[in-house]
Order: structure tokens, then sequence, then C-alpha cells
């Protein structure tokens, strides 16, 4: 599917991912860790004015009380960061740097630059790597959250448009940078393939077409899970999978909150809420806005939501309301393009990088 892509549509999906990643955290961000009851009664209380961003100021103890409306964390921070680093490892005609030593330095810079947001794993993982204390290859910690998950959507989509086999290896190193535990490995894993999945046949719409993606990630989750030596019920991806299977006509919110636990930030909560959005109905903007409404770790769910949707469907499907007023929006866009240019220009659809970045 990748090599019917034309340049421009490249390009395009890059930057609706780009958006979309940032659009869904920004949104999310004020509702973090709040049940659905509450979520609820703060958006009947708010006023026009503040419909697209909500001030998170005061109503997310994770982040700084002078938080900007409008900005976005982790999620798409390092997200873009591997955007970059994808795009220079593929540009890097002279002396190829491998794409992990990239990806290690984006972080790196991020870190240097700003950690407001970033879970303590991740901020402990990278300052072990900037003070020169650690290598990537020990430099995690043991922590069971999302944030390897919710920055490998751009991965994925590089693996994809550029017709590569996914590198099970660079994955879990990409992992292991941050989080060395087996289920955030897993789920790394299983997440990057779903992905690809998605890119190749497109969100699911049809009930054979949900039907057909719950099957294939409940296969991966076993395979996975087998490899790793997961056993803990709570680690298993797999049976979360087959409760949704299970009720496949019925994955309601009430299905989707208690197959996730209310979606949390442990990695299998996280990902079990993205798959359940993805096999109820057909993705689109309003599934973005559905991901903040049910609760939990709002941010990173409605980003990778987001992330999915700009993907396969391009810029369009993200609100451009928000998409024009979201924090730094050029920088976004400058990414985006310059991702997608990177990826056109490896397949040969373009001159050079430096004549198109």
């Amino acid at each position: 599917m990748s090599i019917l892509l034309q340049p421009n549509k490249i390009i395009d999906r890059a930057l609706g991912m780009a958006f979309g990643t940032a659009v869904g955290d920004a949104m999310g961000i004020p509702f973090e860790n709040l049940i659905p009851e509450q979520i609820a009664e703060i958006q009947m209380s708010l006023n026009k004015n503040e419909s697209l961003f909500i001030n998170a100021a005061g109503r997310n103890p994770y982040i700084p009380k002078e938080w900007p409306t409008g900005r976005w964390g982790d999620a798409t921070q390092l997200s873009l960061a591997i955007m970059h680093a994808i795009a220079k490892h593929l540009c890097d005609d002279a002396e190829k740097t491998p794409l992990i030593t990239s990806i290690v330095d984006e972080h790196v810079l991020e870190w240097w630059d700003c950690t407001d947001g970033w879970s303590t794993g991740t901020k402990n993982a990278i300052e072990r790597i900037a003070q020169g204390s650690y290598s990537y290859c020990n430099s995690g910690g043991s922590s069971t959250g999302n944030g390897v998950i919710m920055k490998l959507t751009p991965l994925a989509f590089f693996f994809h448009v550029c017709d590569i086999n996914i590198d099970d290896k660079l994955v879990e190193t990409i992992c292991r940078m941050t989080h060395v535990s087996p289920v955030t490995i897993v789920t790394a894993l299983i997440y990057v393939y779903l992905c690809v999945f998605i890119f190749k046949h497109d969100l699911p719409s049809s009930d054979v077409e949900r039907k057909a993606f719950l099957l294939y990630v409940r296969q991966l989750s076993v395979q996975y899970e087998c490899k790793y030596n997961l056993v803990t019920e709570k680690d298993l991806l797999s049976i979360r999978i087959h409760r949704f299977l299970e009720n496949f006509h019925e994955i309601n919110n009430d299905l989707l909150l208690d197959v996730s636990h209310g979606g949390t930030f442990f990695c299998v909560d996280t990902l079990s809420m993205v798959i359940g959005l993805v096999a109820a109905e057909r993705v689109t903007f309003e599934t973005l806005e559905k991901a903040i409404q049910m609760g939990g770790d709002t941010n990173i769910i409605a980003a990778m939501i987001g992330a999915l949707l700009g993907a396969t469907q391009g810029q369009q499907a993200i609100d451009k309301r928000r998409a024009e007023i979201v924090f730094r929006s050029d920088y976004i866009r400058q990414i985006g393009e310059e991702f997608g240019q990177a990826l056109v220009h490896h397949l040969n659809l373009l001159p050079s990088c430096s004549q198109t970045m």
C-alpha cells in the first residue's frame, strides 16, 4: 500500500500524524487521571471561548501551574523527537548514523530543553544518558507506564512507508532506553505491529474489518507474551482483547472502562483503551474527543488516537481550528514536513533532503 502513496500524500499524512498527536495531547492534558463524571462536569461548566483548548492550570497536578492553554506534553515532544531523528537518519547520505543513535541523541536534546510534564521514569533514564553515567543500553528503569508506546507511531509509519520489515530489536532497544520491564517491551512491539497493520489496511470501519483487527492483535499478544514469559493476568493484553471479541457488537463505554481498568498510565491499560476505541466504531476526530471523555491517561490516549487518525487520513481529519492555535504549531508543521520529505526522498521521489528541508 505504501508504494502507491504519492509524495504529497506521504507528507500530508506525516503532518496529520504530527498535528493529531499534538492536538490530542493538548486537549487531554487538563483531564488527566479524572473519571468520566468529573470530566463531564468540567466540560458542562465551560464557556464557548474555552471549547477548543482548556486551560490546564491548577487542574493537572503533574504539570506546572503556568502551563499555557493549548500546550502539549511529553507524548508530542518525544514523538516529534523520533520524527526528527528518522528524518536526520534518512538524510545522512555521507556517513550513515545508526537510527538508534539519532533517536537517543534527540531524546537527550529534548531532556536538556524541557522536561515539564515528563514521567519520572523517562526523565530519570534520559538524565542518566545525558550525564554520561549510563549508555542507552542500560539506562532504563522498571516503570511499566505508557512512556514508550505513546511515541512510537512515527516509527511504525517509517517502517510502513519505506516498506521495511519491522525491526523488533530496534523497538526493544528504544523501549529499554527508558523502560526495561518485559510488559512495556511487549506492548511496544504489539503497538508498532498494529500500527503497521492499520497503515496497510486502513482504520477498520466494517464488522469484518474490526474483527480481523482484533484477531490480529490477539495473535500478536499471545506471540509476544509467550516470547517474553508474561504470565501475570494484569500484564496479558491477550485477555483484554478476548473480552472485546466476546462482546464484539457491544464495545460500549462501560466495556471500554472495564477492560482497560479506566485507561490508566499502566501500558496495558492504555493500549487496551486505544485498541478498544479503534475497534468500537469508525475512528474520526470524535473518537479523539471520546478518548478524553473516558478519563484515565487522557492526553496519552487522545494523542495516540490522533496520531493514528492523522497518519491514515491526513491533515483534513484533524480539527483545523485547533491545529492552527495549538502550542508551537509552526514547529509541529516544520517537523512534520521534514519527516515527510525525508521519507519521500528516501524513496527517490524527491531530489535531496538539502533541497527540501
